[in-house]
């Protein structure tokens, strides 16, 4: 079984960077927080405890897309997660160890929303 133990942040697609960015900023007050030096534009804005992270993405389909909207959910165990969904026969993307956001993968729930399952470490 998969232990969620919190909330981490939620994704917003963005088709233009330099406007989102000024919409969150300067309309919402919203300061940046730290963004690893990801290959494609966005930014990120710390909300309490938690994130919103803006992502340019033109990428839509029917597969996870951790490019996309998503939420985003630690999870206590993520070999134990990997094991339970394979268990459960549900497909998922993992994201490469050298990433710099931890231990990271996604999936679809019914509706084909992305979820990505996450830890630190």
């Amino acid at each position: 079984m998969i232990k969620v133990k919190g909330f981490s942040h939620s994704a917003v697609r963005i088709s233009d960077p330099e406007k989102a960015t000024a919409f969150y900023e300067n309309v919402l007050g919203l300061k940046k927080i730290p963004r690893p030096n990801f290959p494609f534009a966005g930014a990120w804005y710390g909300v309490g405890e938690n994130a919103i992270h803006l992502i340019s993405s033109e990428n839509r389909g029917r597969k996870p897309d951790p490019l996309g909207a998503h939420i985003a959910l630690d999870v206590e165990d993520f070999d134990e997660t990997k094991r339970a969904l394979k268990e459960m026969g549900i497909e998922f993307l993992e994201a490469p160890a050298n990433m710099g956001a931890g231990r990271q993968l996604w999936i679809l729930d019914p509706d084909g929303n992305t979820v990505e399952l996450r830890t630190d470490k």
